[in-house]
């Protein structure tokens, strides 16, 4: 059985998103919830969209103060969520009021848990951070700490139809988000999964085709990172 520890980013790309991710959370925390408020019903929505048996164990990557996590509480015998953020992960505990779900401080490229220890992983509004290389591995993590046949669930931003809509959301959410948005929401995300062995069942348009959940399935046997 493989385990992994927590790694940093070896080229001069993945130390910076590191390090803005380490002080940008450090502050931004506090703050997050409120800003985070319209995405409430959506995280219900998500953790409905999988079914899940009781004893299921789940997996939150990058779970930021917890809503997601806590969405899949009701739906699963345990849910961990992990995040790079002490800060997040501070208020994601002292919110908690669930005895079923953990939450633990983890680089998601390098997973502390065995192969296939969990039914279901999800990731929401965190791939459009990440560089592409680190938004790589974290997939293939992913897929390697869930059982086979087990599901992957990946909510984040996309394009809504429509050329002038299309363009307008795009260059408003990229006055927030400056770094790897633009490369994100314009590449193949089901590719992605499926270079990792991740059969793709179902892509969704939520929030007016402003965010997008696609549902996957890991392989008979996983690829390992």
């Amino acid at each position: 059985m493989k385990t992994a520890g927590q790694v940093r980013g070896t080229t001069d790309e993945e130390a910076s998103y590191y390090s803005l991710n380490r002080r940008v959370y450090a502050v931004f925390a506090r703050f997050y919830d409120a800003v985070a408020f319209p995405l409430r019903r959506l995280r219900h929505e998500v953790a409905s969209m999988v079914p899940l048996r009781p004893d299921s164990r789940v997996l939150d990557v990058a779970t930021g103060t917890g809503a997601q996590a806590f969405a899949f509480a009701d739906k699963a015998r345990e849910v961990v969520g992990i995040d790079l953020s002490g800060a997040m992960l501070r208020i994601a505990r002292r919110k908690n009021r669930f005895p079923n779900v953990t939450f633990l401080e983890a680089d998601a490229t390098a997973l502390p848990f065995a192969d296939a220890s969990f039914d279901a992983a999800c990731v929401s509004f965190a791939l459009h951070e990440m560089p592409s290389s680190i938004r790589e591995r974290v997939i293939r993590e992913m897929a390697r700490v869930t059982m086979p046949r087990g599901a992957i669930i990946v909510v984040d931003y996309a394009l809504p139809p429509g050329r002038l809509t299309s363009a307008l959301a795009f260059h408003i959410v990229k006055l927030y988000e400056p770094d790897h948005y633009a490369t994100f929401v314009k590449s193949d995300l089901a590719a992605l999964l499926e270079s990792a062995g991740i059969e793709v069942l179902d892509q969704r348009p939520m929030l007016l085709g402003l965010a997008k959940v696609t549902v996957g399935r890991t392989s008979e046997a996983p690829e390992s990172a």
